[in-house]
C-alpha cells in the first residue's frame, strides 16, 4: 500500500514536473510569508503547563498583585539618594512609571513622550520605590497627626459642652461658666500635645515629618545600631545595601507579547530622560528584573533564526559542494528549505507562538530535509543510468518500489523517535517534538514531489538536447 501510494506521487511529479514543482514552491512562499509572522515568546505557559498547581498559584498571584517585578536599580550611596532633593527626583521617576499625571498639568518629556504614553496605556498595576515608600510614611504620619487634631478638638469642644451643661445646672454665673468650658478644653488639648510629645521622644521627632526633612528620613530608613548609612534590615526589598535601592515595577498580567514589550520599552525610555539624573550623588539607574531578561530573550529569538538559516545554508551548500557529486548538486538544500518554510508556515497560521525550542528545529529539521532529498535524488539518477532507455519515468517506478519505501521507514523511525518528547511535562519540549514530527513528514513530501519534479524535468531537457533540432522543411 505505501509503495503504490509513494509509486503514484512519484509518477505525478515525473510527468507533470512543472506543475508539481510550481505548486511545492508556492506552498513554500506561502509558508514563508505566514511565518515571518509569527510571535516569539518565553512566556511561562512554554515552560510550565498551564493546567499544573505551579503556573495556576503563580497565575492567581500575579493576578493580585501584578505581574513579576521589572525592578529599576538606583545605584546611588543611600545617604545621598534618600537625604538630598535626589529623592524627589525618584519620586518623581515612579510617578511616571505608575503612569500618574498631576491633574491639569503636562506629563515629563510632554505629550508624546514615555511618561504620557505609560498614562495612557497604563501597563503598571504596582510601582514601589524608596520615593513612594517614603513619601506615603510622611503621608500616613500627616494624616494621623491631622486625624488626631480633629479628634482632639472634637472631644475638647464635647468636654467644654458638658463643664459648661455642669455650671449651668449649679447657677454659676456667664462668666465662671465660659472659664470651665475654657478649662475643660485646656485639659483635652494639652493631653494632646503630651501625647504627641511622648510619641515625638519615642520616635525621634521633632515636628510634623516632611519629605525633605533628613532627619525624619534618616530614623525612618537608617539602623542607628549598625555602622553609619546601613538601611533597616526589614526595608530590604527597597535597600538592598547601603549603595543601592530598588524601584519595583509590576506589570498587568492581562498584557499580551507585544504590549509587555512596548511596556518594557517606554520603561527603559523613561528611565533614560535626564529629568530624574542625580546630581548629589552621581547616581545611575539600571532596569533589570525577569519581564526584561525574557523578553531580550524572546528578541534574540527572532534574530537568531536569520542566523541559524544562514548559517546551516551555507554549512550545506558547502558540504554538498565538495562531496555530493553529481548534476544539481544543491537540489537537495531547495528541498530542505521549501520542507522549513511550509512546517513553519503552519506553525504560524496554527496560531502557535515562536519559542527557543521551535528555533532549534530549525537546522535539525534542514539536515534530515537535506538527508532525505539526497537519498532519493542519488537513488532516481541511479536508476536513470542503469535503464537510460527507458526514461526517467521507468526510473521513477523503480523507485517507489524499491528505495522510496526505505527511506519512508527512516523517516518514520526518525518521527518515532522524536514522538517521545510529546511525554515531556515542559510544554516548550513537547512542541519541539511535534513540530519536528510535521517537519519530518513534510521534508519527506517535498523530496517526493519537489525533488522528483526537478530531476524529472532536467530529464526531459537533456532529452532534448541528445535528441538535437527538429528538421526545418524544405522552402519551395
Amino acid at each position: 500500500m505505501i509503495a503504490r501510494a509513494l509509486a503514484a506521487v512519484m509518477a505525478l511529479a515525473a510527468r507533470r514536473p512543472l506543475a508539481v514543482g510550481a505548486c511545492v514552491v508556492v506552498l513554500a512562499l506561502l509558508g514563508a510569508a505566514a511565518a515571518l509572522q509569527l510571535q516569539p515568546s518565553s512566556s511561562t505557559d512554554t515552560f510550565v503547563s498551564r493546567s499544573s498547581p505551579t503556573y495556576q498559584a503563580s497565575a492567581t498571584y500575579h493576578r493580585h498583585f501584578g505581574d513579576d517585578a521589572v525592578y529599576v536599580l538606583v545605584r546611588e550611596p543611600l545617604t545621598q539618594l534618600t537625604l538630598t532633593s535626589d529623592l524627589e527626583r525618584v519620586l518623581t521617576l515612579e510617578g511616571c512609571l505608575s503612569g500618574n499625571v498631576p491633574p491639569g498639568g503636562t506629563p515629563r518629556g510632554g505629550p508624546s513622550g514615555p511618561c504620557a504614553r505609560l498614562a495612557v496605556g497604563r501597563p503598571a498595576q504596582v510601582v514601589l520605590g524608596p520615593g513612594t515608600f517614603i513619601n506615603e510614611s510622611v503621608g500616613q504620619i500627616q494624616d494621623e497627626i491631622v486625624r488626631r487634631q480633629q479628634a482632639t478638638k472634637a472631644q475638647a469642644a464635647r468636654a467644654a459642652a458638658a463643664a459648661r451643661k455642669v455650671a449651668k445646672a449649679n447657677g454659676w454665673s456667664q462668666a465662671r461658666q465660659d472659664a470651665v468650658a475654657k478649662q475643660a478644653t485646656e485639659l483635652v488639648t494639652n493631653q494632646f500635645y503630651r501625647d504627641v510629645l511622648q510619641l515625638g521622644a519615642t520616635y525621634g521627632l521633632t515636628g510634623i515629618p516632611q519629605l525633605n526633612d533628613p532627619s525624619f528620613v534618616a530614623k525612618l530608613v537608617f539602623d542607628s545600631t549598625k555602622p553609619p548609612g546601613t538601611p533597616k534590615a526589614r526595608f530590604a526589598y527597597l535597600f538592598p545595601t547601603k549603595d543601592a535601592a530598588l524601584i519595583q515595577v509590576r506589570l498587568r498580567p492581562d498584557l499580551t507579547q507585544a504590549q509587555r514589550t512596548a511596556a518594557l520599552g517606554l520603561i527603559r525610555q523613561a528611565v533614560a530622560m535626564p529629568d530624574w539624573r542625580l546630581p548629589h550623588g552621581k547616581g545611575t539607574y539600571v532596569v533589570t528584573g525577569g519581564p526584561v531578561v525574557l523578553t531580550d530573550l524572546a528578541r534574540s529569538i527572532t534574530g537568531s533564526i536569520v542566523v541559524l538559516v544562514l548559517a546551516a545554508l551555507l554549512v550545506m551548500a558547502l558540504v554538498l559542494a565538495v562531496v555530493f557529486r553529481t548534476a544539481l548538486r544543491l537540489l537537495p538544500l531547495g528541498v530542505a528549505l521549501a520542507a522549513v518554510a511550509i512546517t513553519f508556515g503552519a506553525l504560524g497560521l496554527s496560531g502557535a507562538s515562536l519559542t527557543m525550542a521551535s528555533v532549534a528545529v530549525l537546522p535539525v529539521l534542514i539536515g534530515l530535509g537535506v538527508d532525505y532529498a539526497i537519498q532519493l535524488q542519488s537513488r532516481l539518477q541511479e536508476e536513470e543510468r542503469a535503464g537510460p532507455g527507458a526514461g526517467f519515468g521507468a526510473a521513477a517506478g523503480r523507485v517507489a518500489a524499491g528505495g522510496a519505501p526505505t527511506i519512508a521507514t527512516a523517516s518514520a523511525a526518525t518521527a518515532a523517535g522524536f514522538l517521545v518528547l510529546l511525554l515531556s511535562p515542559v510544554p516548550m519540549v513537547r512542541g519541539f517534538g511535534l513540530l519536528l514530527v510535521a517537519g519530518i513528514f513534510i521534508a519527506f513530501a517535498c523530496a517526493l514531489t519537489l525533488g522528483t519534479a526537478v530531476l524529472a524535468q532536467a530529464a526531459r531537457r537533456r532529452a532534448r538536447a541528445a535528441a538535437g533540432p527538429e528538421p526545418r522543411g524544405d522552402v519551395g
